[in-house]
């Protein structure tokens, strides 16, 4: 896991959080066929951003590079934090760190302007490394394992986040298990005794050790429930591009990822979508 500060800056600060922590080492929020996909992701989005939202630093770093090569037309930034983290973050708008008389070998400040967000593109792309002597990020190839120095980003996004990412994150682990039957309460609320009790009600149903947290082996077996109670399969379900979950879908590599991504999706309306890291958490750690 990535640790760096501890508290980061969201790097948007103009735009809600939104981002799906189960994306990292294959699925992706938006999927690609097993068959098709050459590389997986090593990173997580930070969705939702209009064209031009502002991009801060989320902590105290030194920028290794600017308007770098990226996707799609975007741009991306390089900074080695004085923690010792490598961040990269993809999705800029060419030229806009001019606005701020951002440059190559500057030392920046948290909370300090980089640049601002290419509306095609619409996130910020984040990977973490250890710095070491790190200038670039580093393609995972399908077939390779997890690149040297590679770390889960999960903890350092959700630090990002703070207290809202937190109550925000029990209402979606409510909807998990009100959908699942285990929990009866007002799914806004704040995590409480109550939910604690659903969650080992589910845990003892579903097989799992029963210790009353929400961990990586929990989290794949409500997936799984989740899955199960749509008709479908773990490895044969997937979501549909209005958010609908269908049968049949042989991605095997992002199936269960996605099913995170509906269950999530239910919490759209409030304008943030928090995920929780699967097993994949254990090959970048």
């Amino acid at each position: 896991m990535a640790q760096g500060d501890p508290k980061p800056a969201w790097l948007l600060p103009t735009v809600t959080p939104k981002f799906a922590t189960w994306s990292l080492g294959g699925g992706r929020p938006y999927g690609c066929a097993a068959d098709k996909c050459e590389r997986w992701h090593a990173g997580i989005d930070l969705t939702g951003a209009k064209d031009g939202a502002l991009i801060i630093a989320p902590e105290d770093a030194l920028i290794v590079g600017i308007d770098r090569g990226w996707s799609e037309g975007s741009k991306a930034a390089f900074l080695r934090t004085n923690t010792g983290l490598f961040l990269v973050l993809g999705g800029f708008k060419q030229g806009s760190h001019k606005e701020y008389g951002i440059t190559t070998g500057q030392q920046v400040r948290k909370g300090e302007k980089l640049g601002r967000v290419l509306g095609s593109y619409g996130m910020i792309h984040l990977e973490t490394y250890e710095a070491e002597q790190r200038t670039a990020n580093s393609v995972w190839w399908k077939s390779e394992p997890p690149p040297d120095g590679l770390l889960n980003p999960t903890n350092y996004v959700e630090r990002m986040v703070g207290e809202k990412g937190s109550l925000l994150q029990a209402r979606q682990r409510h909807e998990a298990l009100k959908a699942l039957g285990y929990f009866t309460g007002d799914v806004a609320g704040p995590w409480t005794a109550a939910s604690t009790e659903a969650l080992r009600a589910a845990q003892t149903a579903l097989g799992v050790g029963v210790d009353g947290k929400w961990g990586p082996e929990t989290e794949d077996a409500i997936q799984r429930a989740l899955a199960e109670r749509q008709g479908c399969s773990a490895d044969g379900c997937g979501v549909d591009e209005g958010g609908a979950v269908v049968a049949g879908n042989t991605d095997a590599l992002g199936a269960t990822g996605r099913l995170g991504w509906l269950v999530m999706g239910t919490m759209a309306v409030a304008g943030v979508a928090v995920g929780v890291a699967l097993a994949v958490r254990s090959r970048s750690e």
